[in-house]
């Protein structure tokens, strides 16, 4: 009777068998992250007349139909004009209360700290419906005013996270070097402190606008009947029908979030602070 093969596992085929086995939940937690977004971006591409994956057939008609409309163009310079109101206040503030969380030594520093980042525990609507009230008492609710509070609210914690967490990294070493050599406590924070910072600061605008563009629970509870963001008039049209042209600007927002991701990662890495 003849010999049956024998199967042998070396330990090299063990290894590369556990290897394979733990890439398994890193694929499926990508796929579960990328494929919605692959889904909308080649969504956006389709020639037909409705939301539809896989498209019929490719075309940029729905590309055209965003540019040329002056409700998408007045929501997208909305929404990009109160970023860009956001953005610095927000950097400055969140610099500020990042530095005093990750790099302070006072009493009731985690307190400070876990009263800042509160927002980000709070679910949005409950965010949204308190900033109504205030804003409701001031005359405020429907203006871009009061839009730019809102955002400043929700983008505050995001941005001291960061920072804290780059203050955190300091040397204590170079500001007291700065210090004893005759430089004013403002003076050493500004030329020391905030360049050795630039990373987490830079992380925290570049959040601050990806949040502030994106923002909609806040949005629109406060946005009132007046101008809208993009994200609010996303969150109408859907309402009414999924056409491709959500899908359009959506893809838009995409690109401009990744591409500005990967100059600022690959200049200063900021995804360190991430």
């Amino acid at each position: 009777m003849p010999d049956r093969p024998v199967l042998r596992v070396t330990g090299a085929g063990r290894a590369r068998a556990r290897r394979a086995l733990t890439l398994v939940p890193v694929v499926l937690v990508c796929a579960f992250l990328l494929l919605p977004l692959l889904v909308v971006a080649l969504s956006s591409f389709n020639a037909a007349n409705n939301f539809r994956f896989p498209p019929e057939g490719l075309s940029l008609r729905w590309y055209a139909e965003v540019f040329g409309s002056a409700q998408w163009l007045d929501s997208l310079g909305y929404s990009l004009r109160v970023a860009l109101l956001v953005v610095p206040v927000v950097v400055v503030l969140g610099t500020l209360g990042g530095y005093a969380v990750g790099a302070g030594n006072f009493p009731g520093r985690r307190a400070l700290g876990l009263l800042f980042l509160s927002p980000m525990a709070v679910p949005g609507v409950m965010v949204g419906l308190a900033l109504l009230y205030q804003l409701q008492r001031t005359g405020l609710v429907g203006s871009a005013q009061g839009l730019w509070l809102a955002h400043l609210v929700v983008t505050f914690p995001f941005c001291v996270r960061v920072v804290a967490v780059s203050a955190a990294a300091l040397d204590p070493a170079l500001p007291r070097a700065a210090r004893s050599l005759g430089a004013s406590p403002l003076r050493t924070f500004l030329t020391v402190t905030v360049p050795l910072m630039r990373p987490g600061i830079v992380a925290g605008a570049f959040l601050g606008a990806v949040i502030s563009l994106g923002e909609v629970a806040v949005s629109v509870l406060v946005a009132g009947a007046g101008e809208a963001t993009v994200p609010v008039r996303i969150y109408s049209a859907v309402q009414v029908q999924l056409e491709p042209t959500v899908a359009a600007v959506s893809t838009l927002l995409l690109l401009v979030s990744v591409a500005t991701i990967a100059v600022l990662d690959r200049t200063i890495h900021v995804s360190r602070f991430l």
